[in-house]
């Protein structure tokens, strides 16, 4: 399960920064929870929308997948680091956070369910 979810995560972040709704899509849980490192919050709709529209466009993106957690056989956690040049809302800004990625097992299926990111201080 560890390497699987890896991967899926590496495949996510290739899909943010490709702007590729319909790999995000894929990948995405109906019933998720998207939160982002300023508080806000988005379901799944909203997000790819967010995408599409281009109010967020990720220009660079660099993370680390530190840890799998298994929760069960059809749930698992991933823990790690995740940074990006971004713009969002017309404003252009590097972020930084450390990040937990909930994902399930829907219909024979990973999807990602929740993505949870905690901004690292400003250094």
């Amino acid at each position: 399960m560890n390497d699987q979810i890896k991967d899926l995560e590496a495949r996510r972040y290739a899909a943010m920064k490709a702007g590729d709704i319909a790999a995000l899509s894929a990948l995405m849980s109906d019933r998720l929870v998207y939160s982002h490192s300023d508080g806000s919050q988005d379901d799944k709709i909203s997000y790819l929308a967010t995408i599409a529209h281009g109010t967020l466009r990720y220009h660079r993106v660099w993370w680390e997948t530190k840890e799998v957690l298994e929760a069960g056989p059809d749930a698992a956690v991933a823990l790690g680091t995740m940074g990006a040049d971004i713009t969002r809302n017309g404003a252009d800004k590097t972020i930084g956070s450390l990040t937990c990625a909930v994902w399930v097992r829907e219909g024979g299926a990973w999807r990602l369910l929740a993505y949870q990111p905690t901004a690292l201080p400003k250094t």
